[in-house]
Parts: C-alpha cells; structure tokens; sequence
C-alpha cells in the first residue's frame, strides 16, 4: 500500500525531506559557525555602528557598515538572516560585510524578534518599519536613501518577499520605490508546504498565515529587479520554487534572474553572495550600479 501524498505528489516522509534543510548537510553547525565567525572578524576590521535603535523594541537593532573614504552617498544593501525564523540575529550576519564594503556599497545586518516571540507577519511588519528608518536616516551615516537594496536568506528571503508587497506610498508616505532591488536566496515563494512538513510543530502556520507572507499567493506590489539564488544542490522543491518565483516575477513584466552556483547547499550558496569573485556577488553589484 502506498504512502499517501501530502504535497505535489510526495508522501509526509519526502515532504519532510524536501524541506528539511539542516538535515541536507552532515552538521550545520559547521556553516553557522563559520558565519559568525566570520562576522566578528567583519566587526573587527571594519568601521562599525553597532546596535543602532530602528525602533523602540528591543529587537529593533541593525549594525552598520560604512564606506570608508566614501566620495558620496553609498548605495545601501541590507542583509535578512535566516535561520527558519526562530534562530540566529545581525551578529551571525555581517559575513559579507568586506565584500561589499570593499566595493562600494553600506553594509546594514538587521535584528528582528523571532518565533515563538513573534508572528511571520509581525516580522514581516518589523522589516518594513526597519528599512522605512533607513529611509528616513541613513544619509546621516553616508548613505544613500535612494539606493536601498535588500537581501535574504532562506527564512529572510521569505522576509524579503514580504517587504515586496510592501506599498510604500500608501501605507508609510515613502516613495513607492524605496527598494531598489531585491535578492531572494535559498528562499520559498509558496509556505504551504511548510506547513505541511515537520517543520510547522514550530512554526504553527495557518493557512490564512500562508496566504499572507507567500510571495506566490499573495502578489507583490515592487517592480524592481528581482535576483533569485539558490544552491546547485539544494532540494528539488527548493530548486523548484526559485524557478518559479523567477518565472512568476519575469511574468509581471520586472526584470529577473536566476543563479545556481553548480555544488553550493542550502547553507554555503549564502557564503557564494559573499564571494568577490563569484558569479552571485558581480549579480548583486550590477544591481547595485557598482559593477566593474
């Protein structure tokens, strides 16, 4: 007798693979270390305003990085950590920090309150007021507010989508455009799934929650340049939802693009976004506008 299917034809047991990132990896601690690690020799070798108030919650932090020497305003790239919505902050954040300080652009880690603290969509709502700050105030540190871009990983990305149906004007008074670009990495256009898996005992998503922070059910209201990353090895429903919020973005008419870096997982094609010389990072500077 065969197994009943939960989602798109798999069975609970290769749903729950499917969408079972740690368990892709021998030991993830191994990449979570190397990001912080990495991100304390960031704060240790750079210009840093550390845990600067965006709110009055006390997770509302975000770390900042400067140019140094800067001629004029930076373009800004804000980084949306991942870690299944429930682990990790702005201090396992800064990893790609030199990268892109080193070629021009403010490097911003955001902090965030995490589940069970906090719904996806207060998360969500918490983002938004974040870059609705920055907007407001980044220039006083060297950047340039007209040239806010965003980029998530894994849950962040998931955050990163919700920032696109963001409507600016009417709901802050900013300009509809606040976001410049977006950079959605190892992330899932569609949660149902999610919910569906092993990984809801935690989550408690509903399928109206589903319905609200799902890129692919709900609709965006951005229409700025969408970069979509996701490792060579990841799943093949992860493989499969970056193809279609690629897909689905191009379909609305706004300029997309889908990178795979052949053998990066779940956990080290976030470390490829951090590479110089990677395919990924020259994507993201030429959005950017600091391509070489």
């Amino acid at each position: 007798m065969s197994a009943t299917p939960i989602w798109r034809g798999y069975d609970q047991a290769e749903l729950d693979r499917q969408y079972n990132s740690r368990g892709s990896v021998p030991d993830v601690t191994v990449y979570l270390r190397e990001y912080a690690e990495r991100s304390a020799a960031a704060k240790a070798s750079l210009a840093c305003m550390e845990n600067i108030a965006y709110g009055l919650g006390d997770d509302d932090r975000l770390d900042l990085f400067p140019v140094p020497g800067a001629r004029g305003p930076s373009p800004v790239i804000v980084f949306l950590h991942g870690g299944d919505w429930r682990a990790l902050s702005k201090d396992d954040s800064a990893f790609a920090a030199p990268a892109y300080v080193g070629a021009g652009a403010m490097y911003v880690a955001l902090d965030f309150t995490l589940v069970p603290q906090a719904t996806l969509p207060e998360m969500g709502a918490q983002v938004r007021r974040a870059l609705y700050w920055l907007w407001q105030n980044v220039a006083l540190h060297g950047g340039d507010p007209s040239r806010i871009h965003i980029a998530g990983h894994s849950s962040g990305a998931n955050l990163v989508g919700q920032v696109l149906m963001t409507d600016w004007e009417r709901e802050f008074g900013a300009p509809a455009d606040l976001v410049k670009s977006a950079c959605f990495m190892s992330g899932l256009g569609d949660l149902e799934p999610v919910r569906l898996s092993f990984r809801n005992e935690k989550l408690n998503l509903t399928p109206e929650v589903v319905a609200e922070v799902s890129l692919l059910r709900r609709g965006a209201v951005a229409r700025c340049p969408l970069l979509v990353a996701v490792g060579g090895n990841e799943t093949e429903d992860y493989l499969r939802q970056s193809r279609e919020v690629t897909d689905w973005w191009a379909a609305r008419g706004a300029p997309a693009q889908l990178i795979a870096p052949a053998g990066r997982h779940h956990f080290d094609a976030v470390l490829e976004w951090a590479d110089p010389a990677s395919a990924l990072f020259k994507a993201q500077l030429a959005l950017l506008g600091l391509a070489k």
